[in-house]
This record gives structure tokens, sequence and C-alpha cells, in this order.
């Protein structure tokens, strides 16, 4: 399998996966405790933490389990570290055999599910993985920049965080809506949400509210 199809199908093995269960992680205070937050349906048994490449323990760590990897590898970094890009590059062929290109590379963003800078602390561990680019820029310089603000409580403080709304379409290539008054775009999120198993009227409400937070945090 190419390293795009693997991106691929990541990304909609994420999907899935958050479709079924909102709890889906993507940070934690330390690398220690991800086996049992990332593996929640069996407390982390047999799960093991594992080195990408070189890269040393406190910056870049593997969690796996038995299985299919789409589903049961993820690589983790601290957001304090900068070569989260590598790190991903080293997690495909230590974990698929697959040694990506620049080629195969284009047009994906390899970068922190949540923006590092909501961590509260440099240590804290967020899962990197490959976004498709002009939706990733496009929630980055939208939502990402507003929700980033350290006066919020939970970039203070939270150091375990779960997917959202946000990040579960970015990951699937839908552009955010350009202001309150998209009502089309907006429909076409809540669409795709329903597209993938929620109700349609939560799908709605969880677009308004990702909609509400941001212009809410733009006029503090």
């Amino acid at each position: 399998m190419s390293a795009t199809a693997i991106m691929q199908e990541r990304r909609r093995a994420l999907i899935r996966a958050w479709a079924r269960d909102p709890l889906i992680l993507v940070q934690a205070e330390a690398p220690g405790a991800l086996p049992g937050l990332v593996f929640l349906d069996e407390s982390g048994a047999g799960a093991d933490l594992a080195r990408a490449g070189r890269i040393r323990a406190g910056n870049a760590a593997i969690v796996r389990r038995p299985g299919a990897a789409h589903d049961n590898a993820s690589l983790w970094v601290a957001a304090g570290y900068g070569g989260y890009r590598g790190a991903y590059v080293r997690f495909l062929q230590d974990v698929y055999g697959e040694r990506a290109s620049e080629a195969e590379l284009d047009g994906w963003d390899i970068d922190h599910l949540l923006n590092r800078a909501r961590a509260p602390d440099a240590t804290c561990f967020v899962r990197v993985e490959a976004i498709p680019a002009n939706a990733n820029r496009q929630w980055g310089s939208l939502f990402e920049k507003a929700a980033s603000d350290p006066r919020f409580f939970a970039n203070r403080e939270r150091r375990r965080r779960t997917m959202s709304w946000m990040i579960c379409a970015k990951l699937a290539g839908k552009p955010p809506p350009r202001g309150p008054e998209d009502a089309a775009q907006m429909e076409r999120l809540a669409t795709f949400f329903a597209s993938i198993g929620l109700p349609a009227d939560e799908a709605r409400r969880g677009v308004g509210e990702m909609l509400d937070f941001v212009y809410r945090a733009g006029a503090r």
C-alpha cells in the first residue's frame, strides 16, 4: 500500500471511530498514560509504547496494539517538539514498512490534530496525522487561531482532550463556513456528519456550536 493510500485509510478509520465514540483522545498529559487512554475499551490491555525510529522517547511515541494499524497504531509527539513531520514519516516506515516520498506527501499537512498552542504544557503529548492541506489551513486560520487563546480555561488547565467536530471536518477535507452567515456550508457540514451516522439534529447543533465558539472567541 502506498503512503498516500495509507494516509487516506487512516483518516477514514479515525472518522469512523469518532462517529462510534466521541471520546477519541487527541491530547494527553504524558506518554505513559496513552495506552489506557487511547484504548479505553480494554483499558490498554495488550497495548504498548514504542519509539519512532531513534527519536527520543520524550519527544515522540508510537502507541500500538495487535490488529489493523489504521485502527490500532497512532503517533504522538510532545507539544514542544518541532520534528513532528519527520516523526510521522518514521511512523509510516516503522508501522507500515512504507518510505513516504515528498511527492506522496504533497497536498497533505502532517500536523497535530489539536493545535499544539492549546496544550497547557510543552510536555503534553498530541496526536499527529496527515490532514488534507487546504482544509487544515482554512480551519487553522478561522477556528484554531481563536481557539488557541490562552485565556480559555481548557488551554490553561486541561491536559486530556478529545476529538471534536472541527477536527473531524478538517480530517475529512471539508472547508469551514466563511462566517455565521454561510448557511450553505454549515448545512453541507451537517449533511456530512449525518452521512457518517450521526443524527442530523445533533450534527446541526454541533456545527452551530462550533461556529458560535469561533465568533464569541473573536469578539473577546
